[in-house]
């Protein structure tokens, strides 16, 4: 932890040019934590528009090995009851939030 860089925003992680696997090439991922901004109980995600997991999701769902499961951890707040989305964004299978 303490050997890597920290970025503009003063977090630690791993360099861009850093060679790690894939897990999507050595059996999948099991469970994946989503972030967003806004949820729906069916699973629709507000993130911030850069389609980065919506991509890497769909990845590992087409991966023949991949049984990935993704959830996501909300406040209530973060709870709509809807959120418009478009053919490439990727359902949450399950959102956990605060009652």
């Amino acid at each position: 932890y303490n050997a890597l860089p920290t970025t503009k925003w003063n977090i630690k992680q791993p360099s861009d040019d850093d060679i790690r696997e894939e897990a999507l090439e050595n059996g999948g991922l099991d469970l994946v934590l989503v972030p967003g901004m806004a949820f729906t109980e069916d699973g629709k995600r507000l993130g911030r528009g850069k389609g980065y997991y919506d991509t890497y999701l769909a990845k590992a769902k087409n991966n023949q090995i991949s049984t990935t499961k993704t959830i996501a951890l909300a406040f209530k707040e973060q709870i709509v009851t809807d959120i418009p989305v478009d053919d490439h964004d990727f359902l949450i299978d399950r959102v956990f939030h605060e009652t």
